[in-house]
Order: structure tokens, then sequence, then C-alpha cells
């Protein structure tokens, strides 16, 4: 069995998601989130020995703090913002299909799509803040990338935070006539 360092009881009491929301899609997301955007970020090493210290009881303080003030929040965020397409959408034998309530009215996929650009930006936030407190907290084991991206890759959405137009630029500049 899987060990999270969050379940879904704090995503639920911690964010807008409902208490009736169906917890097979909210594990779905936080397993997405986990691997996709916090193994990369923390490391492979320091994330199992973090699990290890949820499945053990074993954690110290200091990772307790970690994981209360800083990964918390980014895997909160994360989870919502990787569940929502996943609560919105269906995939059936008839195709993907938009999921509703009998009484409740689905919005429209440009209003999703707003929505989940206001979610991805809390998210980056928080995944800014995870980095920066992992950049700057002296300790070998939570090193984490220097070079990581403060904005999440995995939702087709990426704005990289160095951008190098060098071969945009000398392509544009080239002489654009023929002999």
């Amino acid at each position: 069995m899987k060990v999270y360092l969050i379940n879904i009881y704090d995503i639920k009491s911690n964010s807008i998601v409902a208490s009736n929301t169906d917890d097979n899609i909210l594990l779905f997301a936080l397993n997405e989130v986990t691997d996709l955007e916090l193994q990369p970020l923390i490391g492979e090493k320091y994330l199992k020995k973090l699990n290890t210290g949820v499945d053990k009881g074993t954690l110290t303080n200091k990772d307790k703090e970690v994981i209360k003030d800083v990964i918390k929040p980014f895997l909160i965020y994360g989870t919502v913002a990787y569940a929502l397409p996943y609560l919105h959408n269906k995939v059936n034998n008839k195709g993907v299909n938009v999921s509703t309530d009998a009484t409740l009215t689905a919005k429209s996929s440009k209003e999703v799509d707003s929505f989940q650009q206001l979610i991805m930006l809390k998210f980056d936030s928080y995944k800014k803040r995870l980095i920066d407190y992992f950049k700057s907290d002296n300790d070998e084991e939570t090193n984490t990338n220097v070079q990581a991206d403060t904005t999440s890759a995995s939702m087709g959405i990426f704005i990289p935070d160095r951008i190098d137009i060098s071969e945009h630029l000398y392509n544009s500049q080239a002489n654009k006539t023929r002999w």
C-alpha cells in the first residue's frame, strides 16, 4: 500500500473540495502530483525518508514542520489542480462525457479552464514556496534542483522561468530573400 504525506481528509478540509467528492479521483490526482511534481523537486531519497517516517511514525519534528508548512499546501493545491479535469469529465464506452448531478449544471469548458487556471496560479505559488524553502534550508538531504521551474509542466500549461529566444531571434533576423 502506498504511503501519502497527506490524506484525503486534509485535502477536503483545507480546500474548496466538497466532502462528498469521490476519494478515488482525489487519490489518483494526489498520486500524480506526488510522482510528477513533488518527487522531482525534493528528490526520491528524501521523499522515501518522509514516507517511511509517516508509515512508521518516526518523523523528526523538523520533518513534521516541513510537511505541515511547505509540502501539505503544495500537495493540497496540486491535488485540486490535477483532479479538476477528472472531476468534470468522465471517460466511458461512449467517449468523454461531462459529469453532472441531477440538480447541478455543468460549467462550460471555457469556465472550467478559467477556474483551473486560478487553481494553477495558487499551486504554482505553493510550488515556488516549496522550491525556495528547500534551496535555502542548508540541508544536503533536501536540496532541490536549483534549475527547477516554478510553474507546473504536467497540466499542459508551462511557462519556463528562463526563456532562451536566441534561436528565434537568429531566425527572425536571417535574410529572407532568394537569389
